[in-house]
């Protein structure tokens, strides 16, 4: 079995991020903490000192992490590191001709109101208008505070391309 979990997101600045996810997306902040949170012998710590320098490859890592949910049950995870000290990524290192993950996307409905939505919240979207694809389908991309690609997908029926 295997399905999809969540998705981290390295921000600069979380009061922006949580903005858009929590003002905007309706996300729900489900858990929020500085990590490190506590020594890995205490059962109720979720990132120990020593993992955390491990996973960031750094001494004295130290990172604010908000953890979303969605009302239909899908999950963020938010990340402004203070230790390494956060850096935006160029914006030309998050389009398309580099390697990465370059797209969060979601599903909904109503998608002309979303995107009038966006609009008004301040996020530059992609392109001035929403796209049609594969007959039933229809899409746009903005950008975050960040840079990163926030795609909306609304879709009759199924995916056009999925297996039988």
């Amino acid at each position: 079995m295997m399905r999809f979990h969540h998705m981290g997101v390295f921000v600069s600045d979380m009061d922006k991020a949580l903005k858009l996810y929590v003002d905007l997306l309706g996300f729900k902040v489900s858990h929020r903490a500085t990590i490190p949170d506590g020594p890995a012998e205490d059962p109720n710590t979720r990132v120990s000192p020593k993992l955390l320098e491990d996973i960031f490859g750094v001494e004295g890592a130290r990172s604010e992490m908000v953890l979303l949910t969605s009302p239909d049950g899908a999950m963020i995870e938010l990340q402004q590191c203070e230790v390494p000290k956060i850096q935006k990524t160029p914006p030309d290192m998050l389009r398309y001709a580099h390697t990465g993950f370059h797209e969060l996307g979601f599903q909904v409905t109503d998608i002309e109101t979303w995107f009038e939505k966006v609009k008004a919240a301040g996020y530059e979207p992609n392109t001035n208008y929403v796209w049609r694809w594969a007959k039933t389908g229809k899409s746009f991309l903005f950008y975050d505070d960040d840079g990163n690609m926030i795609q909306f997908c609304e879709q009759q029926g199924g995916p056009s391309w999925q297996a039988s």
